[in-house]
């Protein structure tokens, strides 16, 4: 492959993003101290400043320094200066969120939903966008688009996700567009929820490679590479749950056997429940009515923990994480009692001195995968590297 030439005007774009970005993480920062951090010289860090400034993206705020002299114009991120919406769509199950530019959420709404075909599943979410920009008065003309994040594999024929037969979140895209009349920015769960720890969380916005397993009705994860999410050539980086663990294992619904989501997600505890009698119809039922103390919990775990080990293993020889964060909307003691059970982890590449866990506990639970989807829409915007990794901007 041919390396790609980069003009000034692509470089300057790239350039625009760093600066944001550096303000974001550091806010309070001044027009020095963003050159001194990115390496840019003072006066085109500073041009950039004035470019994000009069997109009304970032603001100048008051020093509260006590100095001889005038001190440093602080900057900040300009909470009011964009908005988007984020929809997080699973079985029978909706979440959705407008939030300002800082990643405020201004007003939620979760909703049960019952029909998933996109036909009718874009009525309900059209309806959501209405009463969301309704609620929260976003004016027009600063808003970015919508986020959406459903469970995938996209546009693959015959491959769908957990109790969605037919599903193609691909198809929910295109609908959504057409009816609201904004831009639509799709991405699997796994890669929001990366997407989400990286911008909100206490300790992943501070790390540039990370890999996060998204735990809920089926298996999935998001990886993170020199800060960016990693959608690979289709969208669809990061299927995790259809890793091979156990060669001749259980039938999983890809045609395959042996798949990792075959023994590690939601589905696979109810299915196993369901055979030994116990059922559970809904994750709101299974998580209420069952619990690691379970005997039948406790087996399915024990057959599962193997293959997680496995696939941990796995993630950590090819992608070498500074961590790998586990979260989802699988109940909390569900997730808990596995990272119990899969320590101590198998040997990888991986440092031995450290200054993370090989493996830790997500920060923003269940309401990552929403939040990350609201992202999108920035990053589509302003990114050009999310751009280019991720096909469904």
């Amino acid at each position: 492959m041919l390396l790609s030439a980069t003009n000034i005007v692509k470089a300057k774009v790239i350039n625009l993003w760093v600066v944001f970005d550096t303000i974001r993480t550091s806010s309070g920062i001044s027009r020095s101290g963003i050159a001194d951090a990115t390496g840019l010289s003072k006066q085109a860090s500073s041009d950039l400043v004035d470019e994000l400034i009069s997109m009304k993206f970032v603001q100048e705020t008051k020093s509260t320094q006590r100095r001889v002299g005038k001190p440093p114009t602080p900057l900040g991120i300009n909470p009011d200066g964009a908005f988007s919406l984020g929809f997080h769509v699973d079985v029978g199950q909706m979440s959705s969120i407008a939030v300002n530019l800082a990643g405020d959420v201004l007003h939620r709404e979760d909703r049960p939903l019952d029909d998933l075909e996109p036909q009718r599943a874009v009525i309900e979410l059209d309806l959501a966008a209405k009463r969301l920009m309704a609620a929260t008065k976003i004016p027009h003309e600063r808003f970015l688009g919508i986020g959406l994040a459903t469970p995938g594999p996209f546009a693959v024929a015959g491959l769908s996700p957990p109790r969605l037969p037919g599903w193609d979140g691909l198809a929910l895209r295109g609908l959504l567009r057409e009816a609201t009349g904004f831009p639509v920015s799709l991405a699997n769960d796994g890669q929001c929820a990366i997407i989400a720890e990286w911008r909100f969380g206490e300790i992943a916005r501070h790390m540039t490679n990370f890999v996060y397993i998204y735990f809920g009705m089926g298996l999935g994860s998001g990886v993170m590479i020199h800060s960016a999410a990693f959608g690979g050539a289709s969208g669809n980086a990061g299927e995790l749950g259809h890793l091979t663990v156990v060669p001749g294992g259980h039938q999983c619904i890809c045609g395959k056997r042996g798949c990792l989501e075959t023994y590690v997600s939601v589905d696979s505890a109810m299915k196993h429940l369901s055979a030994k009698g116990a059922h559970a119809a809904t994750m709101s039922d299974f998580s209420t009515r069952f619990d690691a103390s379970h005997p039948e919990i406790q087996s399915w775990i024990q057959e599962g923990v193997e293959p997680l080990r496995n696939a941990i293993n796995a993630v950590e020889n090819l992608f070498d994480p500074q961590t790998i964060m586990i979260g989802g909307n699988a109940p909390d003691w569900l997730i808990n009692a596995f990272m119990a059970r899969a320590e101590p982890l198998l040997p990888s590449v991986g440092r031995i001195e450290r200054t993370l866990p090989r493996m830790m506990r997500s920060g923003l639970g269940p309401d990552a995968v929403v939040r990350g989807a609201a992202v999108l829409p920035l990053l589509t915007t302003l990114n050009p590297h999310y751009r280019e990794l991720s096909p469904y901007t």
